[in-house]
C-alpha cells in the first residue's frame, strides 16, 4: 500500500482540494454548529499548513455564497397562497403528456413588485406553443417548495434552491403571450426540433436529450431500461458526451490539417486540433442551453485537455483538482451534485487511461488500443461510481458493463456523430437533409434500445437495493480504493480476490431484507393521495399508490422508496382500494420500483376490470368481494366488508375496498379507502370499536358521519392529505367529530405516521 502514501506528494493539490470541498459541504449543509472561532482554536496548531487555509476558505466562501443565494431566492408572503397576475420572461419550457412546466424569470406583479428569483408554474390541459425568451402574462397561485416527511427523505426544497427557484404553482386561466420574439439561439434550437419532428418517438426523445438536454420526451419504458442497465449517463450531456464531441472535433481538425504537408509544418497540429475539439464541445453545450451539468462537464473537459497536453511536465490529476477548485468556486452548490462527481470520476479515468497508452503507427493497432481502452474505461468508471450510484439511485446495475461496452462505442461512433452532423445541417437550413441524417442516427438508437431490452430480459437485470444501510456504500467505496491500490502495485491476484469478495458481500447485504418483529402500519406523506403499508413479520401488504398515470415520480415511486428505506424490497400483496388516480395512478411506478410483487388485490367490480387492464395479464390478481376472509401470516385475518361483487355505483368512491384487519394480540385496523356516507351506513351493523383507522375519503364531509364515528370510536385515526391541499382536507368538523369520541388524530400532511401493534396495544412513532 506504499503507493497510497506517496499520492499526496505526487499530487500536492489533493489535500487542499479535499479540505476546500469539505468546508463547502459543511457550510452548504449548515453543519457547522459550533462557532468558527472554536474550530479555529482547535486547528490552530496546523496554521502553517496549506490545507488549514483551504479549509477555512471553503467554510467562509461556502457560508457567504449560501447567504447570497438565500437572499436571491427569498420571497415574501404577499406572493404566496393567493391568485396574482404577473408578467414574466420564459426562462425554460418542458412539455410532458401531463403538463407544461414554465420556468419564469424577471417576474413582475401588476403592482410593480419584482422578484429576483425564478419560479416554476405548471399549465394543465392547454396546447401551448411557448418558447424560451417569450414575454407572457398569466394569473398564478404560488407556494414555496415543500419537503415530504418520510423515511425516504428527498430534500426537494434544497433541490429547487440549488436551481434558484423560489416558488412554484399553477396557472389559472389562459397564458397570454406579450412578445413572441426569441433569441437567435432559441431559433436555432427550433430548427433542430423541426428536423427531428418526423422521427419515431423513441428516437426523437433520445436525440432531444443528446442535442438539447431535453429528456422530457423520452418514453418512460426506455428511460427505465437505461437506468436499470447503468447506461442512463448516455442520455445526459455529461463528461462522456463532452469528451466524445471534443474527440470527434479533434479527429476532424487533425485530418484536415494533415492533408497538406505545409500545414503540418506551419501549424502546431495537436494544439490546433485540441482547440477545435474544445470549441466544438462549447458550441454543443451552448446549443443545449448550457445547463448546469453541461457547464461542469465542459470545465472538466477543459481541465482534462489541459492535463493531457501538459502531461510531460505536470501530474494530470493535479490539473483535475485545479478544475475541481474552479468549478466549486464558480458554483459552490455543485459540491452536493452527483453529476459533478460522476463527471470528475469519468474524466479522471479517461486521463489515467490516456496517459498509459503508447503510440502506434498501425491503424489496426490504434483501433485495437481504442476499443481496449474503451473497455477498461467502462470497467473502471463502472466500479468507481458503483458505491455512489448505489447510494443515490438505490439500485444495482447488474449488467452495466455489458450495456456500456456496446452502447458507448455505438453512441460514440454512430449515434452522436450523425446527430451532430444532422444538427449542423439543421442549423444551415437543410431540414430535409438533416432529417435524413437524424433518421440514420435513429437506426443506431433503435439497435441500442433493442439491445437494452435484451439485457432487461437477463436474470437480475432490474435489481433494487435496500437503502437503510448507508455504511454499506461507504465500506464498498473504501474497499474499492484498496483494490485500486493493490492493482497499481501489480498485485493482481490479491486485487481481483478482494474485488470479488467485496462485490459479493455488497450484493448479498444489499439484497437482504430487514426482519420485521412486530406488526406495523406505515402511513406515508404522498401528497393529496393515499398509501399505507401493513408490515408483518412474514407478509408485506401495501394499500394504494397514488399519482398521475404515466408520470415518472409520483406516490408509487415514493411508496417504493419508503419501503427500501425500511429495508424492504418486495410486496406479498398490493391492494388498490378503488380506481382513482389519488389511490391507483402510481401503481405502474410502484411495480417497477420493487424487486417483486406477489399479487394484486382488487375489488371485483366492473370499473376495476377496465381501469387495470394493462396489468391484469402481468401479475396474479385476487378479486375480492364482500364476505371474503383471508388469513395472513402471524395469525392476522383480513375481512372484506365492502363492496359486493359486481357493484357499480355512480360515485366510484363507493366502490372502495373496505378491509377489517385483526391481529393475533387482539388489535384491529380498519382501511376505508374513499368510502362515503352510504357505505358507512351499509356496514354499520358489521363493525365495532377499532384501534386504528385510516380516515375515510381523506377527511371529507361526505364521509365520517356522526353515527359511523360514534360506532367505530378509533383510538387512532389518520387522515391522508396533501400539504395545504386546496380541498381543505381534513375538514375541521370531521376532525372535531373524532376528537369528541377520544380519538388521536394524525395527518400525513405533517409527516408519515408509524403505528406499532404490540402486546395488545398500539403505539405511535
Amino acid at each position: 500500500m506504499g503507493i497510497l502514501f506517496t499520492l499526496p506528494k505526487n499530487i500536492p493539490l489533493l489535500l487542499p482540494s479535499l479540505v476546500w470541498v469539505l468546508g463547502l459541504v459543511f457550510a452548504r449543509l449548515e453543519l457547522v454548529v459550533f462557532p468558527y472561532f472554536l474550530i479555529f482554536l482547535l486547528l490552530l496548531p496546523w496554521w502553517r499548513k496549506l490545507w488549514f487555509w483551504f479549509l477555512f476558505a471553503g467554510l467562509g466562501f461556502g457560508g457567504l455564497s449560501l447567504v447570497w443565494q438565500q437572499q436571491q431566492t427569498s420571497i415574501d408572503a404577499s406572493w404566496l397562497g393567493q391568485k396574482i397576475h404577473i408578467q414574466a420572461q420564459i426562462h425554460d419550457v418542458r412539455h410532458t403528456p401531463q403538463y407544461t412546466r414554465l420556468r419564469l424569470a424577471n417576474v413582475q406583479r401588476d403592482d410593480g413588485n419584482k422578484l429576483d428569483a425564478l419560479i416554476d408554474v405548471y399549465v394543465y390541459h392547454q396546447q401551448l406553443q411557448l418558447l424560451p425568451d417569450m414575454q407572457i402574462a398569466a394569473t398564478v397561485k404560488l407556494h414555496k417548495p415543500h419537503n415530504k416527511k418520510n423515511p425516504a427523505y428527498f430534500d426537494y426544497e434544497q433541490y429547487m434552491f440549488a436551481q434558484g427557484v423560489a416558488a412554484l404553482g399553477s396557472v389559472s386561466g389562459r397564458v397570454e403571450v406579450l412578445n413572441h420574439q426569441v433569441s437567435w439561439l432559441e431559433q436555432a434550437r427550433q430548427h433542430i426540433r423541426q428536423a427531428l419532428s418526423g422521427l419515431d418517438k423513441n428516437q426523437q426523445g433520445i436525440l432531444l436529450a443528446l442535442l438539447l438536454a431535453d429528456r422530457s420526451q423520452i418514453p418512460l419504458a426506455i428511460d427505465d431500461d437505461f437506468a436499470a442497465s447503468g447506461a442512463t449517463h448516455l442520455l445526459a450531456i455529461s463528461g462522456l458526451h463532452m469528451g466524445l464531441v471534443a474527440g470527434w472535433g479533434f479527429l476532424f481538425a487533425w485530418w484536415i490539417i494533415t492533408r497538406r504537408e505545409a500545414w503540418i509544418v506551419r501549424f502546431p497540429v495537436r494544439t490546433v486540433a485540441l482547440s477545435a475539439g474544445v470549441l466544438l464541445a462549447f458550441a454543443y453545450a451552448l446549443l443545449a442551453g448550457f445547463p448546469i451539468p453541461a457547464q461542469r462537464a465542459f470545465l472538466m473537459l477543459l481541465a482534462g485537455v489541459i492535463a493531457w497536453s501538459m502531461r510531460a511536465s505536470q501530474v494530470p490529476l493535479n490539473t483535475m483538482f485545479v478544475a475541481l477548485l474552479l468549478i466549486t468556486l464558480f458554483d459552490p452548490a455543485s459540491v452536493l451534485s452527483i453529476s459533478l462527481w460522476l463527471s470528475f470520476v469519468a474524466t479522471s479515468a479517461l486521463i489515467v487511461w490516456a496517459g498509459q497508452q503508447t503510440a502506434s503507427k498501425s491503424m489496426l493497432a490504434q483501433a485495437w488500443l481504442w476499443f481496449k481502452g474503451m473497455f477498461w474505461v467502462s470497467v473502471i468508471a463502472s466500479l468507481a461510481t458503483l458505491p455512489l450510484i448505489g447510494y443515490v439511485f438505490e439500485r444495482l446495475p447488474t449488467w452495466s458493463l455489458l450495456a456500456n461496452v456496446l452502447l458507448v462505442p455505438l453512441y460514440a461512433l454512430w449515434v452522436l456523430p450523425l446527430a451532430l452532423l444532422g444538427e449542423l445541417l439543421a442549423l444551415l437550413g437543410l431540414s430535409a437533409w438533416a432529417n435524413t441524417v437524424f433518421t440514420w442516427s435513429g437506426v443506431g438508437i433503435t439497435q441500442g434500445n433493442q439491445y437494452l431490452m435484451w439485457i432487461q430480459d437477463l436474470p437480475l437485470a432490474d435489481v433494487w437495493l435496500r437503502a437503510d444501510m448507508p455504511w454499506l456504500f461507504v465500506m464498498l467505496g473504501l474497499l474499492l480504493l484498496v483494490v485500486g491500490g493493490l492493482w497499481l502495485q501489480t498485485r493482481r491476484i490479491a486485487a481481483v480476490s478482494l474485488l470479488l469478495v467485496s462485490l459479493s458481500s455488497y450484493v448479498w447485504l444489499g439484497l437482504s431484507e430487514t426482519k420485521v418483529v412486530q406488526p406495523q402500519l406505515h402511513v406515508w406523506d404522498v401528497g393529496q393521495g393515499a398509501s399505507a403499508l401493513v408490515s408483518l413479520p412474514d407478509f408485506q401488504l401495501l394499500m394504494d399508490a397514488p399519482g398521475k398515470r404515466g408520470s415518472k415520480y409520483n406516490g408509487g415511486t415514493i411508496a417504493a422508496q419508503n419501503m427500501r428505506h425500511l429495508g424492504l424490497l418486495h410486496l406479498d400483496a398490493m391492494v388498490i382500494s378503488h380506481a382513482q388516480s389519488d389511490h391507483a395512478g402510481g401503481l405502474s411506478r410502484l411495480l417497477v420500483n420493487l424487486n417483486g410483487v406477489g399479487s394484486l388485490w382488487l375489488a371485483d367490480v366492473p370499473k376495476n376490470h377496465v381501469y387495470f387492464k394493462d396489468v391484469l395479464d402481468k401479475y396474479p390478481v385476487q378479486w375480492l368481494k364482500k364476505g371474503d376472509v383471508l388469513n395472513l401470516a402471524q395469525g392476522v385475518q383480513v375481512q372484506v366488508l365492502w363492496p359486493p361483487q359486481g357493484y357499480a355505483p355512480k360515485n366510484n368512491n363507493n366502490a372502495s375496498l373496505v378491509l377489517w384487519l385483526s391481529f393475533k394480540d387482539g388489535q384491529t385496523l380498519l382501511l376505508m379507502g374513499d368510502a362515503e356516507a352510504g357505505v358507512e351506513q351499509a356496514i354499520l351493523s358489521e363493525i365495532k370499536a377499532v384501534d386504528v383507522m385510516l380516515m375515510p375519503h381523506h377527511g371529507s364531509k361526505t364521509s365520517s358521519t356522526p353515527d359511523f364515528v360514534s360506532k367505530v370510536r378509533p383510538k387512532v385515526v389518520i387522515a391522508q392529505t396533501g400539504y395545504k391541499n386546496h380541498y381543505g382536507f381534513p375538514k375541521d368538523e370531521v376532525v372535531k367529530r373524532y376528537q369528541d369520541v377520544g380519538s388521536q388524530v394524525f395527518n400525513t400532511a405533517h409527516g408519515a405516521v408509524k403505528v406499532v401493534f404490540k402486546n395488545g396495544e398500539v403505539s405511535i412513532e
